[in-house]
């Protein structure tokens, strides 16, 4: 019989997705849990929400927007000093409704050395794929999300989103959680290149189900402040991971380049303008010599 989980929600504005995601954590039909919901100082009603409609779950109010890699971890240090009995963490976003099985499926296979994700859909009846199943492409630096159809069994990954990881306490005392150098983007990546370097196995449990409605607290997909993470923590990801990572850094800079330049007529040059600072500042990090956590 697994232990006690404890639910992860970072939260930054996102106001219009409280209500649905903790309702849908409240009905789990595994109901040993606990839910700490961490706020990035929101300037919407996300904790009149919670305060007002929620007083059982535990509630942080941040001073200053962590982004979410730094948030997650301290939310999960919270999480441990308010209920130092969870064996299990789910990292969970926001913008998502989970099945009433989920939290039930991903332990199934979850354990010391087993992180477990879900299949997770989106679009507004939840008609489209967003993941089900990942794999890190250790060939160009990057991580990219699968289509594993019709798949009735456990399957093993290499790359679990960071929207939806069930994560065993062992793990996480023994190799930490996220690197908060990326702030937000591809700090899910960077912690399921350790985890495969460092031999922890990776499952997507297809029975596990979650609606993500994507992009919530960027509001949307395409979005320059999102490209210019992305593009900026992919080049820092392929500098970390060099020695593993079959493109050389001009490659990489190379390939980002030109497809910023084939996307900008669809874009705009507002996208171009985000990629191009994402560059610029993973290259003057790099000349200052900043510090990798490993």
């Amino acid at each position: 019989m697994c232990g006690k989980v404890g639910i992860i929600l970072v939260n930054y504005n996102g106001a219009e997705y409280i209500i649905d995601c903790i309702n849908s954590l409240l009905i789990q039909t595994y109901d040993n849990i606990a839910i700490l919901f961490w706020d990035n100082n929101s300037i919407d009603t996300s904790v009149k929400i919670v305060e007002e409609m929620f007083p059982q779950i535990h509630l942080i109010r941040s001073r200053k927007n962590y982004g979410f890699a730094k948030a997650n971890n301290l939310a999960v240090r919270k999480m441990y000093h308010l209920e130092p009995e969870v064996e299990y963490m789910l990292l969970l976003n926001v913008d998502t409704i989970a099945d009433r099985y989920l939290v039930e499926s991903l332990l199934r296979k979850a354990n010391f050395n087993t992180v477990t994700t879900a299949y997770i859909c989106m679009g507004k009846y939840a008609q489209s794929i967003w993941y089900a199943g990942g794999e890190l492409q250790l060939d160009i630096g990057n991580a990219r999300h699968l289509c594993i159809r019709n798949c009735t069994e456990s399957v093993p990954v290499t790359f679990v989103s960071g929207c939806c990881m069930m994560i065993h306490s062992n793990i996480i005392r023994r190799y930490g959680l996220f690197d908060t150098a990326y702030y937000m983007y591809y700090e899910d990546t960077d912690l399921c290149m350790r985890w495969y370097l460092q031999g922890v196995k990776m499952y997507y449990i297809p029975e596990a189900k979650l609606w993500h409605k994507v992009g919530g607290s960027l509001k949307g997909e395409k979005n320059p402040l999102r490209e210019y993470y992305m593009v900026r923590n992919r080049l820092y990801f392929a500098d970390k991971y060099a020695r593993h990572i079959k493109m050389k850094q001009m490659q990489l800079l190379y390939a980002v380049l030109k497809d910023e330049l084939d996307n900008m007529n669809r874009y705009g040059y507002r996208m171009m303008w985000a990629c191009f600072m994402g560059v610029i500042d993973f290259i003057f990090a790099k000349m200052g010599q900043v510090k990798h956590i490993i």
